[in-house]
């Protein structure tokens, strides 16, 4: 009778009704047994490699993933802030405007005289050690800038050799510092131009 093969997931099973097997029988069933063996830990490595490789891409996958998403929330963020900062901006800039024509309205009222008493006096302490002051002011100011700086000297002290200089070109209610350490704007509008960038800064 001839042999007949059971092949299992775990080894080859001899299906036969003879007892004893010739040799070259028995020699020829071991190395089909051999090359079904082999095939089969063929089979399960190259399982075993799928199913590592499938793992290691799922992983990476999810780093991938999680860094994506990572750089999308962080550019997101930038994004917020980005808009934030712009909004801030924008309040900055308004508030600016309102509390400028809010003081140029009250300031409107007043004696220009005043208002540039007050700004010399502010200056006092930075001008009382030049050696020398030049002041310029606009048209039709030079008169009362005088009568000014003569009462400040009677009863402020401040330095009686400041020159005074008109300059044609300045705004009529404008007024410029020159020493030899620099030059400073000491009128209404410069002041609230400077107040202006001040707030828009933060």
């Amino acid at each position: 009778m001839a042999l007949a093969f059971l092949i299992t997931s775990e080894n080859l099973q001899l299906l036969s009704e003879r007892k004893v097997l010739k040799e070259a029988e028995y020699a020829a069933l071991m190395d089909a047994a051999e090359v079904i063996e082999a095939a089969r830990r063929e089979a399960h490595r190259i399982t075993t490699d799928a199913q590592r490789d499938a793992e290691q891409r799922r992983q990476h996958g999810y780093r991938d993933g999680w860094a994506k998403a990572q750089a999308e929330h962080a550019a997101a963020q930038v994004s917020a802030a980005a808009e934030a900062e712009r909004q801030l901006g924008a309040m900055r800039r308004t508030m600016a405007n309102i509390v400028m024509k809010a003081v140029q309205q009250i300031a409107g009222e007043l004696d220009p005289d005043i208002i540039l008493e007050v700004a010399l006096q502010r200056i006092d302490v930075l001008v009382r050690s030049e050696p020398f002051i030049t002041i310029q002011i606009p048209l039709g100011r030079e008169q009362a800038v005088r009568n000014l700086l003569d009462a400040m000297a009677e009863t402020l002290d401040w330095p009686r050799r400041a020159n005074v200089v008109v300059e044609p070109s300045l705004e009529p209610d404008a007024c410029r510092i020159l020493t030899p350490s620099g030059t400073m704007e000491v009128g209404l509008q410069a002041q609230l131009e400077a107040f202006a960038r001040r707030v828009q800064a933060g």
